[in-house]
C-alpha cells in the first residue's frame, strides 16, 4: 500500500505531490514495460531451437553475442525501474542510455518505451 505524505500548507503543494507520484509511476510503468518487451523479443529470437549444434551453427556467435547483450541490458532495464538507485542510478541520463543499448540489441519498440520514460525524467528535471 502507498501512503502519500502531504503537508496542510497550500492545495497546490498537495497537487503536486500527488502529481509527482502518478508521474513517477507512469515513468517506471514505461521502463518495466519497454525492459520487458525487449526480454520478450530477445525470448522470441532465442528459441527458435530444435537441435543445439545445428542452432549454433545456424545462429553464429555474432547472434549469441547480440542476445546475450541484450538479456543484458533488459535486464539492467527493469531492476532500474523497479530498485531505483539501487543497482543502477534513476536518471534521465541512464535511461536513454538504456535505451540507445537497446535499440542496438534487442529492437526499435522497447527502445523507444525507454526514450520516452527518459525524455520525460528530462522534462521533469527541467
Amino acid at each position: 500500500m502507498i501512503k502519500i505524505k502531504v503537508s496542510n500548507d497550500s492545495k497546490e503543494g498537495n497537487s503536486k505531490s500527488v502529481k509527482s507520484i502518478v508521474y513517477r509511476k507512469i515513468v517506471r510503468f514505461l521502463t518495466i514495460l519497454g525492459g520487458a518487451v525487449g526480454v520478450i523479443y530477445i525470448f522470441l529470437k532465442l528459441y527458435e531451437i530444435e537441435n543445439v549444434e545445428v542452432w549454433l551453427l545456424n545462429l553464429g556467435i555474432g547472434n549469441l553475442i547480440f542476445i546475450n547483450c541484450g538479456f543484458l541490458v533488459a535486464g539492467f532495464t527493469i531492476m532500474t525501474a523497479l530498485k531505483p538507485n539501487k543497482p543502477i542510478p534513476w536518471h534521465w541520463l541512464t535511461l536513454v542510455t538504456l535505451a540507445a543499448l537497446t535499440l542496438i540489441f534487442v529492437n526499435i519498440l522497447p527502445a523507444v518505451l525507454i526514450l520516452v520514460s527518459g525524455i520525460l525524467e528530462l522534462v521533469k528535471e527541467l
